[in-house]
């Protein structure tokens, strides 16, 4: 019966075939001798339109080897290669095509080439054939459309790969990678923290049956001792049986923001963060419906600010497929998220945002910005007008294949990718490179360290700010860790930074860091002591402290001799003021010390001037006369030694005294 049926159905194609053809054309009407090689070709033409290709090419290959000429079933065959993505196996025949007598008759021939030549990595005969197409276009939009958006980039990966980056890629190791998929790394400020993405055996949920794959989970190693520790699962409550991946882990590895799709989500794929706290992760939370949409929301990162959260959705109102949107953490919550608008986003898909540690470089991917084909990442620099148009990171960083996402290391030096090239361990590995040059952001450096007691030193959680003393700009904000007080923030070079640490109960205290002119390579390990306020004996009643409770400004800023303050100082004044509204019982005294450079009555003179400056501003601005006074105490209060110019630099202060609370 069988047998029956298949001879019944080619004695029906045969049928159809020289109804439709045979009456009409014989082979010299294609330039060709042979009838069999003709009847191959119309055979191929319609398993075409019963679409399947696979049968299509064998007809079309049995026409090819009785007529190798046979201009019509060249371009046949290269049409069903080409719509199997079998673009190398495609170019012989389509290039066959252009030399025989009926190449003209192929309008879309050029364009078809082109996006085999593009798809392949051979992008001059790509370019060539594409401008020749569009010259006299023909045939479908779809066609129009590929040789429209593939010719630039064509243009550009031709002039590209005549000048590649550096770029030798190493394998994290098989304490990283697994058989399976490893992908989308990210780390720590210190770079001692690795997090990324796996499709493993060990997931949490086990295979599932409903996708046929073990489902992705969120993987977390450390390094120690010059090398990665094996990669450990995230565990519950992160991990669950359901999907959860393209996950990024803050400069302080305290907490995890993350994609996970569930059934109470909002959309396919929803953003949820989960917090480190005494050593365990948090039940995670939703985002919300400010942030997350009805659609695909997914690769979020939070930028080195501390409020601005970035990632990749496929919703309403953007710009192309897949966009780059942002929301910002304002007055206590996550704002309505933003579309990121051009140049950033095209009409295509852009994805995996990632904003450096310098607060002004952002890499992310896109397959649409010229580019290589597929996937290509892209690099992009803010200035005061906002984002400027992305630079493709070139070639062979870039290939024909997709390259999703890239994270660059807090010194700016180092740049670790996943990729599926031979040699790995699986079908996703994570690699390190050293960044080329022409791609590096801002150097950056981090501090790392311990808020505590300054008289118990027990550690104490306290809000940090770093604020860039030029442009008055909080650059970082950030909590230190509950219990162990602990806090690691990445920080920009060749800038000057306030920081100040507030805790209930505490003064807050500030520093001054000056990180211009400095080797590359600096970090700093820090302790930031807080001195505890007096408790009150009766809370009716002001409280004199037992003790001298003296604070050192930090960031207050006169020229030398001088007493007028400088711009700079109105940072550091502010918070001091703001104090002083917050504690209305609070009264102090304003203090000036200067070295022993000069004479011991100028020096008075000087250190009484700058107190009272300091006094008159905080008057200024609506602090009672009677809460505040000024006293200038010259040379005669030293902390350090003055025969160095260190010495003298920690004597030259401005502090308060608090008198009463």
């Amino acid at each position: 019966m069988k047998n029956l049926v298949v001879a019944l159905f080619l004695g029906l194609l045969l049928f159809c075939m020289n109804n439709a053809f045979g009456q009409k054309e014989k082979p010299s009407d294609y330039g060709i001798k042979s009838k069999k090689a003709l009847d191959y070709f119309y055979e191929g033409k319609e398993w075409t339109r019963a679409r399947d290709y696979l049968k299509a090419a064998e007809s079309f290959k049995k026409a090819i080897e009785l007529e190798p000429d046979f201009g019509d079933a060249n371009f046949a065959l290269g049409e069903a290669l080409w719509a199997k993505k079998k673009y190398q196996e495609a170019i012989p025949y389509f290039e066959r095509t252009k030399s025989s007598s009926r190449a003209a008759i192929f309008g879309t021939l050029n364009s078809l080439l082109g996006d085999c030549y593009y798809y392949t990595s051979q992008y001059e005969n790509a370019a060539e054939c594409y401008s020749i197409f569009l010259n006299e276009p023909k045939g479908l939009k779809v066609h129009l459309e590929s040789a429209q958006k593939n010719l630039p980039k064509a243009k550009f990966a031709a002039e590209a790969m005549n000048h590649p980056v550096k770029f030798s890629p190493v394998n994290l190791g098989s304490n990283i990678n697994s058989v399976g998929r490893d992908y989308l790394p990210f780390l720590t400020a210190d770079d001692n923290t690795l997090l990324f993405t796996a499709h493993r055996e060990e997931t949490t949920g086990g295979f599932s049956l409903e996708h046929k794959d073990y489902p992705e989970d969120i993987y977390i190693s450390e390094y120690k001792e010059g090398k990665w520790l094996p990669a450990q699962n995230i565990g519950p409550p992160v991990n669950t049986p359901d999907y959860e991946g393209a996950a990024s882990i803050t400069q302080d590895g305290k907490v995890v923001f993350f994609a996970g799709d569930y059934k109470n989500g909002l959309g396919n794929y929803d953003l949820y963060y989960s917090v480190r706290a005494n050593g365990k992760w948090t039940t995670p939370v939703n985002m919300g419906p400010e942030v997350n949409s009805d659609g695909w929301d997914s690769q979020p990162f939070l930028a080195p600010d501390g409020k601005t959260l970035y990632f990749s959705s496929r919703r309403r109102g953007g710009v192309g497929e897949k966009d780059v949107w942002f929301t910002k953490w304002e007055n206590g919550k996550w704002g309505k998220a933003q579309n990121l608008g051009t140049p950033t986003n095209t009409a295509g898909n852009e994805q995996c945002p990632f904003i450096h540690a310098d607060g002004r470089t952002m890499y992310f991917s896109s397959d649409y910005h010229p580019g290589f084909g597929g996937d290509d990442l892209f690099v992009s620099y803010h200035d005061e007008n906002g984002w400027k148009k992305p630079e493709n990171m070139g070639y062979p960083l870039n290939t024909s294949a997709n390259e999703g996402n890239i994270f660059i290391n807090t010194k700016g030096t180092r740049g670790y990718i996943n990729s599926d090239r031979p040699g790995g361990y699986g079908l996703d590995d994570l690699y390190e490179f050293l960044l080329d040059e022409r791609f590096r952001p801002q150097i950056s450096t981090f501090l790392r360290g311990v808020t505590r007691d300054s008289i118990s030193r027990v550690p104490v959680q306290a809000r940090i700010k770093l604020v860039d003393v030029q442009t008055g700009d909080t650059v970082r904000a950030m909590t230190s860790g509950k219990g162990d007080g602990k806090f690691l923030m990445s920080v920009p070079m060749n800038r000057e930074y306030a920081a100040y640490a507030e805790a209930p109960g505490y003064i807050f205290t500030s520093k001054h860091f000056y990180l211009k002119d400095l080797k590359e390579d600096i970090y700093f390990d820090i302790a930031i002591n807080l001195l505890p306020l007096p408790p009150p004996t009766k809370p009716t009643e002001p409280v004199k402290p037992a003790a001298p409770v003296v604070v050192v400004l930090n960031n207050i800023f006169f020229d030398l001799g001088k007493y007028d303050l400088k711009k700079e100082s109105y940072i550091e004044l502010a918070v001091l003021l703001g104090y002083l509204q917050q504690n209305p019982k609070m009264k102090i005294e304003i203090q000036g010390h200067t070295d022993n450079t000069g004479s011991e009555e100028s020096n008075i003179t000087l250190s009484q001037n700058r107190a009272e400056s300091v006094m008159n501003y905080l008057i200024s601005k609506g602090i009672d006369p009677q809460r505040v006074s000024a006293a200038g105490y010259g040379e005669s209060q030293p902390l350090a030694p003055n025969d160095t110019e260190e010495g003298r630099a920690r004597n030259r202060r401005t502090a308060f005294q608090i008198l009463e609370m």
